[in-house]
């Protein structure tokens, strides 16, 4: 573990993680003829497994390092084997199995060149499950002692993005900021920072870092992703600042195939609204409605598209706005005991959820229980016991990826309950504008003209 000093908070890495030529190093036999075979063998498959992790498949690649561990523990890079082991059992979310990994190899092989990688792997895993205090101690190992590494810009994203979600709004500030613009998360950064600048309530700086992302050429499907959020977040910000035509023009730079679209096109409404452009509004609205009239913005539209309407006198067909909301929502249905219904399904699935997570746990643990570390003989296993060994890791992974898959559905749909819940309780709020609005509308309309 890496462990903290001093009160100035520098980290000390110890000698059984990181100090360079120790004697920690697994020593490696010298090759005779037949591990000169063996060495030959297990580059070829080493080879193999690095192109199929290239490839994003990571299944494949673990079952190819496995092997190389069982029977080619004398490899000279079985440090890259093990390394690469970790990274591909993190991307399968198998975190406790890929900790172990990386552990291991800070342990037996402190010299290593994947060293600081193995790091980097730890720092991200302690992040992904919220441990955040021990993730910016490997943060801070990696930043000062390997200033140089290619990690280095990962390792800065990381660490800012720790103390971005521990309220350090500076200090993330301060390490996002050292992220150079070629590396990959460099995007990511900028538009980072310019949240945090906005947690901060400087608006200025938010603004700058959010202009400068959308100024950056588009050489990625990721990046055009990312402008287009910082157009939505610029669009919030110029509208709570007044600056209600500039608002429109970043809402209109999000295209209609764009998933936040819908949200655009409701944002873009509330401004033409606020520069009293009801006509504009309207188009915006029933672009809206007619793209997608669905729980979460349908109501809302609406209803807006009604007071529109008000305003420019049409009261008839803001009338039909309004009773299309209250339709929707009749008076007679029990909304609290549907939302108690619902409720309770949300901590069934939740529980649900909960014992696939420890079931998931429980098959890492027998999968990690059968990787061999690696050790100075070759394991001697009798060919059919090995190919019966071989069968059952593979299972298992396909079993925890299986698994995984259903647990994640599991918490896709427990946060969809939790959006239909929030909608169900605000619906509540809609009808009562519905009804206001309509008997404004009756009272506007039975007015005198001059």
């Amino acid at each position: 573990m890496i462990f903290l000093a001093g009160v100035l908070g520098w980290v000390i890495l110890p000698p059984a993680e990181l100090n360079a030529g120790s004697g920690a190093e697994t020593t490696r036999p010298k090759l005779s003829p037949r591990n000169g075979d063996l060495e030959r063998v297990a580059k070829r498959l080493y080879r193999k497994a690095i192109k199929e992790f290239e490839n994003q498949e990571y299944w494949k690649a673990t079952r190819d390092l496995i092997i190389i561990l069982d029977f080619y523990s004398t490899y000279s890079e079985i440090d890259g084997v093990v390394f690469y082991l970790g990274e591909s059992l993190y991307e399968m979310d198998m975190f406790k199995s890929s900790t172990k990994m990386y552990k291991y190899l800070l342990k037996q092989y402190p010299s290593s060149k994947y060293l600081p990688k193995a790091l980097f792997g730890l720092q991200r895993i302690y992040y992904n499950t919220n441990e955040l205090d021990e993730s910016l101690k490997y943060f801070r190992g990696i930043s000062t002692r390997f200033r140089d590494s290619e990690v280095l810009d990962g390792a800065y994203y990381y660490g800012g993005m720790a103390y971005y979600h521990k309220d350090d709004f500076t200090n993330a500030i301060r390490a996002i900021g050292k992220v150079r613009s070629r590396s990959e998360f460099y995007d990511y950064s900028l538009y980072t920072v310019g949240l945090a600048f906005l947690k901060k309530k400087n608006i200025e700086n938010a603004v700058k870092a959010m202009r400068k992302l959308i100024s950056l050429p588009v050489i990625r499907s990721e990046r055009l992703d990312l402008q287009r959020a910082a157009h939505l977040t610029l669009g919030y910000l110029y509208y709570e600042l007044g600056y209600y035509r500039e608002s429109i023009k970043h809402f209109a730079s999000i295209p209609p195939d764009d998933e936040i679209y819908a949200e655009a096109l409701l944002a873009r409404s509330w401004s033409a609204i606020k520069l009293n452009d009801f006509q504009q509004a309207i188009i915006s609205l029933n672009r809206l409605i007619k793209k997608s009239d669905d729980d979460k913005f349908g109501e809302e539209a609406h209803f807006l598209l009604g007071q529109c309407y008000l305003e420019l006198g049409f009261y008839d067909f803001a009338i039909q706005q309004f009773d299309f909301i209250i339709d929707r929502y009749p008076a007679t249905n029990n909304i609290e005991s549907r939302i108690a219904r619902v409720e309770e399904g949300m901590e069934q699935n939740k529980q649900m959820a909960e014992n696939l997570r420890v079931q998931l746990l429980l098959l890492e643990t027998k999968l990690l229980d059968m990787i061999p570390f690696p050790s100075k003989d070759v394991p001697k296993y009798i060919k059919h016991e090995h190919e019966r060994v071989n069968r059952t890791r593979e299972n298992l992974i396909k079993k925890i990826l299986e698994e995984r898959k259903l647990f994640d559905e599991f918490r896709w749909s427990v946060e969809k309950i939790r959006e239909e819940i929030f909608i169900k309780r605000s619906r509540k709020h809609w009808r009562a504008y519905a009804e206001y609005g309509k008997a404004r509308a009756y009272f506007l309309k039975t007015m005198p003209t001059r």
